[in-house]
């Protein structure tokens, strides 16, 4: 019997990333809600009203992909009707969001998955492979930055900003390879301005452990920047493009550095695909990933990117 998934939200990422992947998964049916949006694609169905295509039938997973400020009201409305969720990060806009579809999946028994996957992709896996684990990584550089391309008070309508798209980013690292846990912590915040004090431009961290140091470097008004370095005592391995959105479609590139000599691999996943299907298999254990939202969830509030 065929999957279910329905997907409210004809996002952009949903058009240029997802369906290009999903569209390959067998017996799998997709459906798709969008207020706004034409749907161009061959799918089972089309609905363009939210709460009406939640209620009209069940359905195996339900995919958010709204705007920010909308992610905590279908998430829980979909929760409720008894469907398993997935939703676009970041999950929710604040602590205490998160923290109230957590109960109300657990209390259901239901999937409850932030979709922050860049570490899904093989290149992640080799990398780490090739430094000899996680505890050879003493040192970790990212850099992710956006141009500014839509108005500051549209960004605040969304609840948009810096915090809330790449925060989940900066938590993720932060929980993969620290553990969560960590010693020292130092955050620079730069708002828009005051008449919209939770617009985050740009934010830098440093976190420490007794082995492991980590600066991140996360904006959204600066010329496109997007790559992570791991740094081990004897190779240097960087991941120099599109780090925490690599393509499913093309071979991506990494570089090793070690004992003065250079070298590049070359390696192509659909991990969009591989996670959506893992999902529908039901690969993707429900108590696991509601611990991970719970664990990022702690990281961003210490961070003071959420409250």
């Amino acid at each position: 019997m065929n999957k279910k998934l329905l997907i409210i939200g004809y996002s952009s990422f949903v058009k240029r990333r997802v369906m290009k992947s999903i569209k390959k998964i067998k017996k799998l049916d997709i459906y798709i809600c969008s207020k706004s949006q034409k749907i161009n694609e061959k799918v089972k169905n089309v609905f363009d009203n939210y709460e009406l295509a939640l209620k009209k039938q069940s359905f195996d997973y339900v995919y958010i992909s709204l705007i920010n400020s909308l992610h905590y009201k279908y998430a829980k409305m979909a929760l409720n009707y008894g469907h398993n969720v997935i939703v676009d990060k970041p999950i929710t806009t604040s602590f205490k969001q998160t923290n109230d579809l957590v109960k109300i999946a657990e209390k259901k028994k239901l999937l409850l998955l932030e979709l922050t996957i860049f570490n899904h992709h093989l290149a992640f896996q080799k990398i780490i492979t090739l430094l000899g684990g996680i505890k050879n990584i003493n040192l970790i550089e990212t850099n992710f930055n956006v141009p500014l391309i839509k108005p500051i008070k549209e960004i605040n309508i969304i609840n948009g900003g810096c915090n809330f798209d790449m925060g989940p980013y900066a938590a993720a690292i932060i929980r993969i390879f620290f553990k969560g846990k960590y010693i020292n912590k130092l955050i620079v915040k730069k708002n828009f301005g005051k008449k919209y004090k939770m617009i985050i431009n740009e934010f830098f961290l440093m976190i420490s452990s007794k082995t492991k140091t980590y600066f991140g470097n996360f904006g959204i008004s600066k010329e496109y920047m997007s790559n992570i370095t791991f740094f081990s005592k004897k190779k240097i391995i960087e991941i120099p493009f599109q780090a925490f959105a690599l393509p499913c479609n093309k071979k991506i590139h990494f570089n090793i550095k070690g004992k003065n000599k250079k070298k590049t691999i070359y390696i192509k996943d659909d991990y969009i695909k591989k996670t959506f299907t893992n999902i529908l298999k039901s690969k993707i254990n429900i108590k696991n990933s509601i611990k991970l939202i719970k664990i990022d969830n702690e990281i961003k509030k210490k961070l003071n990117l959420i409250k």
